[in-house]
């Protein structure tokens, strides 16, 4: 993933809870978008100084959600730090749900979801066993 770009309603309000909350880095600004760095892009275009990116754009006029094909963006987590940060999140009243992933996929792994200020479902993903394979 280079880049996820979501639409928001407000810019500030978004920033903070995406860095404040989520702990992305503040990367750049442009006229009506926010850039917050992920992590490192270890790719061409993250050799050339392109990390990954979550972008916050202004929501402006605002969208039918009817016709959006958004469903949710999933972090991935370590998964020694999922119980802290269930735990972390349940403190602010933020956790919709829980949900164990079978060991018959190809991935063992738990998530907890909520939802940001604009109502985006965010998934947070741990493996039970240290990686997803």
């Amino acid at each position: 993933m280079a880049e996820v770009a979501i639409r928001v309603g407000d810019l500030e309000t978004s920033l903070a809870f995406y860095r404040d909350v989520l702990g992305f880095e503040y990367h750049h600004a442009e006229p009506g978008v926010i850039f917050l760095e992920v992590g490192p892009l270890e790719t061409p275009l993250g050799a050339v100084g392109h990390p990954q990116l979550f972008a916050l754009f202004g929501r402006g006029d605002k969208i039918d959600q009817s016709l959006s094909t958004f469903d949710h963006v999933a972090f991935e987590i370590d998964g020694e730090w999922y119980e802290e940060e269930l735990a972390r999140f349940k403190a602010m009243n933020m956790v919709i749900h829980e949900r164990a992933w079978p060991e018959t996929l190809p991935w063992d792994g738990r998530s907890f979801f909520f939802r940001d200020p604009d109502g985006n479902v965010i998934e947070i993903i741990a493996s039970n066993h240290g990686s997803f394979h």
